[in-house]
């Protein structure tokens, strides 16, 4: 198939590029700026031609499977929605973040995503083979540190080629993003109001006593990471120790929602990629009291953005930051493009608008008071077209 955009502005790395046109070919941009005849012309009525949205940490599947406690939807089925709401918040390339933990690593009952039955059914649908989907689905593995039992099943899956990013996580009380027990506290009411304070204690002092997974261990896993080129991720970093750690001994890449500005910053300076949540960008704050995602990304210290919980976050987080802070568009874009797209080793072939790159694009009208996006490609197929009176 062979179509050209005329009438864009296309967003560079580097720049915006006014009224500008782009030729797609078997999939693939051919050329940018040429105005020979196509098979289809798509005007883009001077909407912004952005790459498709790399997403690399989300757990709103897990809403999707189950919207309410205890009310699981065919797994199939919601798989298929979340396909579609993502390519029409401009993400291409999504990679589920899913938990793997014990259930006495719980806070109480798991969410129906986190038992491992529904779990490895979810896997198994991510890499359905015979699945006809708009944008490309990924495994991300949320191991959890308090869950040593879960370890072998996570080798296996990982040795059979179907993670494609690995995080540690330690959600233990008291340090990380519950460095203050309080908070924790006050999610875990959150989530069921009808739990005595008290059973919400037992369960803290219980998690607090649950067996991590030792050290030689962590690495025996980041080894077989490495190996199986899978990236991997620090998560909730609440000291440059625990990055040291991550980025030495575990080669990890990296650093999910630190939760200092001082620890985004080493991270940071150390080379690894520091991702913060587009939700935090649009509440203005982290919602458990952590770093502001846009204090880091403004001091430099947060290069890529991810959904994290929230589907839509992402372009909406680049139009806020483009226009009530001033941000030059394609810096905006970078955060949720290119540099995720080099953290997971996609960016030879993603992440941004060039000559000989996957077509995986997104036509944006930013005119209004919110973004709204008007066309999605994906690997030069139109995977969603969108019109706004």
């Amino acid at each position: 198939m062979q179509f050209r955009i005329i009438n864009a502005n296309i967003v560079s790395p580097d720049e915006v590029v006014g009224n500008a046109s782009l030729t797609v070919e078997d999939g693939v941009i051919s050329r940018i700026g040429c105005t020979a005849p196509a098979d289809t012309v798509i005007d883009a009525a001077g909407a912004y031609l952005m790459p498709g949205f790399i997403d690399i940490h989300s757990d709103q599947i897990e809403q999707a499977i189950e919207p309410r406690p205890g009310s699981v939807i065919d797994i199939a089925y919601a798989l298929q929605e979340q396909d579609r709401q993502l390519v029409n918040n401009g993400i291409t390339t999504m990679y589920h973040s899913l938990s793997m933990l014990s259930r006495t690593s719980a806070h109480g009952r798991p969410k129906a995503a986190r038992e491992d039955q529904i779990l490895q059914q979810i896997v198994r649908e991510i890499i359905n083979p015979e699945s006809t989907r708009l944008i490309d689905h990924e495994l991300h593995i949320r191991l959890d540190m308090t869950s040593p039992e879960i370890v072998p099943t996570l080798m296996r899956m990982m040795d059979e080629g179907l993670v494609s990013m690995l995080s540690f996580c330690d959600h233990t009380p008291g340090q990380g993003q519950f460095r203050e027990r309080a908070k924790q506290k006050a999610v875990l009411k959150s989530y069921d109001t009808s739990v005595p304070d008290e059973e919400i204690e037992r369960r803290l002092d219980a998690r607090c006593l649950a067996p991590k997974i030792p050290r030689e261990t962590l690495i025996q896993i980041a080894e077989l990471a490495k190996k199986k080129g899978v990236p991997l991720a620090s998560h909730d970093d609440d000291s440059t120790e625990r990055v040291d750690f991550a980025r030495e001994e575990l080669s990890a890449v990296i650093c999910e929602f630190p939760v200092e500005l001082a620890v985004a910053r080493y991270a940071k300076s150390a080379g690894m990629v520091t991702l913060g949540g587009a939700p935090n960008v649009l509440r203005g704050k982290s919602h458990t009291g952590n770093m502001s995602a846009i204090d880091g990304i403004f001091d430099g210290s947060i290069t890529a953005l991810c959904s994290d919980y929230y589907t839509p976050s992402m372009l909406q987080a680049v139009s806020k930051l483009h226009k009530q802070f001033g941000m030059p568009l394609h810096e905006c874009v970078n955060l949720v493009t290119l540099s995720p797209a080099k953290a997971v080793g996609l960016d030879e072939r993603l992440g941004t608008i060039a000559e000989g790159k996957v077509a995986d694009l997104i036509l944006v009208d930013l005119s209004g008071d919110y973004p709204k996006l008007t066309a999605a490609f994906k690997g030069g197929n139109v995977a969603s077209m969108l019109y706004y009176a």
